[in-house]
């Protein structure tokens, strides 16, 4: 009978501990915001381009929730880049070939909506994980091309090769390199991070877009002009991003 009541004495004990360890440092409910820079790594799958580097900032609001063990709701407003590029193309003017780059450079303000949950493992030390929607809309880019070559035959292929990538145009087959995007993206985002003395955060994160970017008169007019077929593949934003953020 008395290891009964020591086991049981033992387990109240050992469970009020953990009880108490679990929340002593449950992170206090209430809003607060917080500023963001960071750089991007993104693709624009089944394109052909490959990975570009690029930038963001921005700023969002948390609410921690009250009463619901780390659980909060988070929302902002970021400037992001994002877009691709290709080193392995040759261009031949003039019967000559040169090494030439192309790349899509995309601007957006994006608007991510998620529900995170956060622990403090340290009264000065917190981790956390968020997960949700994200909205997008193209504010500018620019589709270049830089030929390593000089000459006025070179600099017209250039310009020929540069324009606005988000321009509403319909496939034009005089020139099939031409390949704008719808400016509207959504999709779905994550990120894990770190927070250190309640201000200093380090974030790694992806975005992963749901929408394909080409616009169908665009679709259409191109399946017109290649009736054996050939169409364009769906073309999807994703990206990698390390950011670091001050807490107010």
């Amino acid at each position: 009978m008395k290891k009964i009541i020591y086991f049981v004495i033992a387990l109240v004990i050992s469970t009020s501990n953990a009880m108490a360890f679990e929340f002593e440092n449950e992170p206090e409910a209430g809003l607060s915001f917080m500023g963001l820079f960071g750089m991007n790594v993104s693709k624009l799958q089944n394109s052909g381009y490959s990975a570009k580097v690029g930038a963001m900032m921005g700023i969002r609001a948390d609410y921690m929730l009250p009463k619901a063990h780390g659980t909060y709701i988070t929302a902002g407003i970021d400037w992001t880049m994002k877009g691709g590029r290709r080193t392995d193309i040759l261009e031949v003017i003039d019967n000559v070939p040169y090494e030439s780059s192309r790349k899509y450079a995309l601007h957006y303000i994006e608007i991510p909506i998620r529900v995170g949950f956060r622990y403090n493992v340290l009264e000065n030390l917190g981790l956390y994980g968020e997960l949700g929607p994200y909205f997008a809309v193209g504010v500018g880019g620019r589709h270049k091309c830089s030929i390593d070559g000089d000459g006025p035959n070179i600099r017209s292929r250039e310009d020929e090769l540069g324009f606005n990538a988000f321009k509403n145009l319909e496939y034009d087959a005089n020139y099939p390199d031409r390949l704008p995007f719808q400016r509207w993206d959504a999709g779905i985002s994550f990120r894990i991070g770190a927070e250190y003395e309640h201000h200093y955060n380090l974030m790694i994160g992806c975005d992963w877009g749901l929408a394909d970017i080409y616009r169908t008169n665009l679709r259409d007019t191109y399946a017109v002009a290649h009736p054996n077929g050939e169409r364009l593949p769906k073309v999807k934003n994703f990206n990698f991003s390390i950011t670091v953020g001050y807490r107010f």
